[in-house]
């Protein structure tokens, strides 16, 4: 083994997964329903459906990314990670929550 080699630890590659899964699906559950509300009320017709099939998408990558890591944090993986996966994966979740309660004050 050289200087130059890296070790990556086996039981960080999970919830590195878990955290990369988590980045991508959130991030593509906030573009996609922000678009997906613009193109929907746009009067050009172009219509939201491309829009939805990636919101699904990237909810089923949060879905992913909850599931690895709760497993990894049951089974001691590299738990800082695995707990900032779950964070950030939960983050969909709390912002359903904050637009329902919005919602309900609004009407």
């Amino acid at each position: 083994m050289s200087d130059r080699d890296v070790y990556v630890s086996p039981t960080r590659v999970p919830a590195g997964i878990a955290l990369l899964l988590a980045v991508v699906g959130t991030a593509g559950m906030w573009w996609s329903f922000v678009a997906g509300i613009d193109a929907a009320l746009d009067a050009g017709g172009s219509g939201a459906d491309l829009y939805v099939v990636i919101f699904i998408i990237a909810a089923t990558l949060v879905l992913a990314a909850l599931v690895i890591s709760i497993v990894c944090l049951v089974r001691g993986l590299a738990r800082g990670i695995a707990l900032l996966a779950l964070l950030v994966a939960l983050l969909p979740v709390v912002g359903v929550i904050v637009l329902r309660i919005a919602a309900v004050a609004a009407s």
